[in-house]
């Protein structure tokens, strides 16, 4: 280790409180984490796998500043490296890679610098790579490209460049075919969409005002005979929508009255693409069955079914035209609220967009286009299709009616009913249902779970009948670890087989098949090895075009050991009766990202626990070997990172309860530590995560404070309904004495930070104890009485619903149980807190009223306690700037090392930072 870099962590341990640690940095030749190790931290994104297997493609980014695309070849290993390459697609027979490259980040903080508009800002470059090489094909100031899902011959992008006539820039489309190495140009191409099966592209094009002879319109160009025919000629407003799966048919909208108005009417206009190309409209305001007052509505896509015999689109009152008469200047600007509303005024404006352009689902049988069938309407407003619109039978339902307590429910009931598409013909399933159904893949069924039943229930679509399906089976399907005061949900479902033969189901550790026919009787397919093991098995959707089960293929399923936290994969062969889940991996691990090539049993994965970065990993062999792709962070080689151990104990009210201890890395039982405990509800089976150094949005970062020399300790918490501060009170600080019984660990240094939920319970907690020298409270609530009636400013929500049946767990009304709500309030037991609290709440935070932080911070400064409050502006319920979450990193550190450590107070501690000096002096710095 230099000279220069020993001073630095000399320095650094005057400043953090970090004395103790630099000889053994310097004996060991690592160094603990800082501030500035953030940036350069990398993690693997937006991995693809190519249909045949052989190629992947991965994307390594740090926190900041310029990433690299990686190809790999799994046969051979080779690799190219591609900087700043992102957006790639690889062609449908495993050829070529085609991408985009970013301009640098010195390059676009350069135009930022000299103010440039968005139209004069760097350009992406588009790459094309034959796979298998390392030749580079790149195109500069390239806008956007698009390649076919189900060809491999055809690429269409879109670029700037200039026009003969005009000599001046526009945007062309180019389309290029990687087996001829033909380039075709189409000039003023404003948009462009691509068939799947890449044998036609339509675009709209718009010329330039100084091409007077230039045409305006629709232009649908066949790629394969290489010519372009107008679907659409003249100035009109154009939004291309859809081809069907075989390119026959294309449809979009078009508004060709010039008029300025507020509102365009749209027609919908059908495209069959043989030569030469017929287009007419099929849908405008005079159609036969489109109501009175009523148009095409764009804000919902017009698309066709998988197999093209439906075309699905929404229409919508039309507008009424603003008053362009009246001065709103000598108008008030208010909101109303009322009592008979369905939704309070906040909840109204933020979905006020929505309401407008809320469209009624449509549909054309295209053998007979004539006609369309109604099947939403302003009494029906939601409309689903399954099966890719091919179903027959769709899900229709209303909340209307049952709106108004959702304000306390959290949900809405609905009225429920299933849809004959060829008629539009409704029958209702169920009035004022809790649950929303779900269709089945081909829409013979619906199924739905009741909470107040703790069943499934399925309703037959032909036979009109509804029955309990878990009624004869001995398992529990109500997931009830959640403890809050309502009844839980169920541990979800894995969906349906093939022609809606089977439905499966999970229990805790097991999958479910059900036989919606009722004929064969329920059977457990995982064979109880769930249970027996605790082992949750999960079923993974590997193929990504087909929306059932295939269970002539063996099943892939995620698994997860509650005892050891261990994690892995099994498969199980369905077409074997006594064939058992087979595991193919169990390790110490955590998995992510699962890819399938979708030609090869190849899998591309991420790995990792808390010790090592989540590198990308391929198998092809169902894991008896695997091969690691990615290698980031080798930096952590250089830093004292930390060892995660599941820890046990009985709460004060004697649960049995887990958490997570982690110790600093050479931890030696002979020393004393400094401890941060942190919390929300339950993190006990995160033993393999990782955590990245990052700048913190709200919560201390693990890996930081243990490089540091801090113990880190992540308790579970078990709750009891109208008791949740006394909940967390004797989960926490139970385990924290259960800990303290090592001599290892330093009483009298103990800190504990939350943020959201976890900063409610810092501040119940404080209020109760002494025994920290220190605590972080993130966007608490101190006053439950005036929180129950706030707004959640994101949603627009009001927050009654949280406490009567969700988190806030008191389970009853303010009127019902103002007992509890005032029990619960750290605000009414703040006379009693002692220990030094850091409270951040920021100006916009949309899920915990800001005031709740102010009314904490007021009421500890009235009574002369220790109270910090950082509050950023402009920031949410998390931080959401990088500089901000940086700054918040500094200070959740010298707060801590100030008060468990013993290191100096910084100016923002020692005396504030006046209004006055705001934006000339942050106090980070040292007195």
């Amino acid at each position: 280790m230099n000279n220069k870099h020993l001073t630095f962590i000399l320095l650094l341990a005057g400043i953090w409180g970090l004395t103790g640690l630099t000889a053994h940095a310097q004996s060991q030749g690592k160094k603990p984490l800082d501030h500035d190790a953030y940036d350069s931290w990398q993690s693997v994104t937006a991995p693809l796998i190519s249909n045949n297997g052989q190629y992947v493609v991965f994307i390594v980014a740090p926190q900041d500043g310029d990433s690299v695309m990686y190809v790999r070849n799994l046969k051979t290993l080779a690799e190219t490296r591609i900087e700043r390459g992102y957006g790639a697609q690889i062609s449908d027979d495993s050829r070529f890679v085609v991408f985009k490259i970013k301009p640098s980040q010195a390059e676009k903080k350069e135009a930022r610098k000299k103010k440039k508009k968005a139209d004069e800002q760097p350009d992406d470059t588009l790459g094309r790579l034959r796979l298998g090489t390392n030749d580079i094909v790149k195109i500069h100031d390239v806008k956007s490209f698009r390649m076919p899902e189900k060809d491999a011959s055809v690429l269409a992008y879109q670029t700037s460049m200039p026009h003969d006539t005009i000599k001046e820039k526009h945007k062309s489309l180019v389309i290029y075919n990687f087996y001829t190495g033909f380039y075709d140009t189409l000039q003023y191409v404003t948009d462009y969409v691509i068939s799947k099966n890449g044998a036609y592209i339509s675009c709209i094009v718009k010329p330039s005002e100084k091409d007077s002879a230039a045409l305006s319109g629709v232009l649908l160009f066949d790629t394969k005979a290489r010519k372009q025919e107008w679907l659409l000629t003249g100035k009109s407003d154009i939004k291309l929508q859809s081809f069907d799966d075989e390119a026959t048919k294309f449809v979009f909208f078009a508004a060709t009255d010039t008029t300025k108005r507020d509102h365009k009417i749209y027609n919908l206009y059908y495209t069959t693409t043989a030569e030469p190309a017929q287009t007419r409209i099929l849908v405008d305001t005079l159609s036969a069955d489109m109501p009175d007052g009523w148009a095409v509505n764009t804000f919902r896509s017009a698309t066709f079914s998988r197999d093209g015999s439906k075309l699905y689109f929404g229409i919508s009152p039309i507008p009424e035209p603003k008053d362009t008469t009246i001065d709103m200047s000598e108008k008030a600007r208010l909101d109303v609220w009322h009592w008979k509303d369905d939704f309070l005024q906040p909840v109204q404006l933020k979905q006020a967009r929505t309401e407008t352009n809320r469209s009624y689902l449509c549909v054309f049988a295209t053998d007979n286009l004539k006609r369309f069938v109604k099947l939403g309407s302003q009494d029906l407003e939601t409309v689903t299709t399954t099966d890719k619109g091919n179903a027959e039978t769709a899900l229709g339902s209303t909340t209307q009616g049952y709106r108004i307590e959702s304000q306390w429910t959290g949900f809405s009931r609905n009225d429920v009913y299933t849809i004959n598409i060829a008629t539009g013909e409704r029958t209702l399933v169920g009035k004022a249902m809790a649950a929303l159904p779900s269709l089945s893949v081909k829409g013979r069924y619906l199924t739905w779970y009741d909470r107040q039943a703790a069943a499934w229930f399925l309703y037959s679509v032909e036979t009109k009948t509804t029955r309990n399906i878990t009624a004869d089976i001995d398992a529990v399907f109500a997931d009830s670890r959640g403890q809050r005061p309502e009844p839980p949900e169920s541990f979800g479902t894995a969906g349906w087989s093939k022609d809606d033969k089977f439905f499966y189901i999970y229990d805790m550790y097991d999958i479910w098949q059900i036989d919606p026919t009722g004929i064969r009787p329920p059977e457990m397919i995982t064979k109880g090895v769930g249970k027996e093991h605790k082992i949750t098995f999960r079923y993974i959707r590997t193929d990504l075009e087909n929306d059932f089960i295939d269970t002539d293929k063996p099943l892939l399923l995620s698994a997860f050991d509650n005892t050891t936290k261990e994690a892995g994969y099994y498969t199980l062969d369905m077409k074997k009766k006594a064939s058992l889940p087979l595991k193919r991996i169990m390790a110490p691990k955590t998995f992510g990202l699962l890819r399938k090539a979708k030609n090869a049993d190849t899998y591309i994965f991420t790995q990792s626990d808390f010790r090592h970065s989540p590198n990308l990993q391929a198998t092809s062999n169902l894991w008896k070997t695997q091969t690691q792709l990615s290698n980031i962070n080798p930096q952590m080689d250089d830093y004292f990172w930390g060892n995660p151990e599941l820890v046990s104990w009985k709460s004060f009210d004697n649960v049995d309860l887990q958490g997570i201890l982690y110790k600093p890395e050479n931890f030696d039982p002979e020393k004393k530590y400094p401890m941060i405990v942190y919390y929300y509800e339950r993190h006990s089976d995160e033993l393999y995560r990782y955590f990245s150094p990052a700048p913190s949005r709200s919560t201390v970062n693990i890996p930081l404070f243990c490089s540091r020399g801090y113990l880190v300790f992540t308790p579970d918490i078990n709750y009891i309904d109208g008791h949740p501060g006394r909940s967390a009170y004797n989960s926490i600080v139970s385990g924290v004495e259960a800990l303290c019984r090592n001599t290892w660990v330093d009483k009298a240094r103990i800190g504990i930070q939350g943020q959201s939920w976890g900063g409610y319970q810092t501040a119940y907690i404080v209020t109760q104890t002494d025994m920290f020298a220190a605590a972080g409270a993130g966007a608490p609530v101190a006053n439950m009485t005036s929180a129950y009636g706030g707004i959640r400013w994101a949603t627009g929500l009001n927050r009654q619903m949280q406490y009567e049946r969700q988190q806030s767990r008191i389970g009853k009304t303010l009127w019902d149980g103002l007992d509890l709500y005032i029990e619960n309030s750290p605000l009414f037991f703040a006379d009693k807190v002692k220990t030094p609290l850091l409270i951040m709440h920021n100006d916009l935070d949309g899920a915990v009223p800001w005031y709740q932080g102010i009314e904490l911070f007021t009421a500890l400064r009235r009574l002369g306690k220790t109270v910090f409050m950082l509050q950023y502006n402009g920031e949410e319920h998390n931080l959401t700037e990088r500089r901000n979450a940086k700054d918040l990193s500094v200070r959740l550190q010298q707060f801590f090392d100030h008060y468990l450590k013993g290191a100096p107070m910084p100016v923002w501690m020692l005396s504030g930072v006046p209004a006055k000096d705001k934006g000339r002096t942050w106090g980070l710095e040292m007195p």
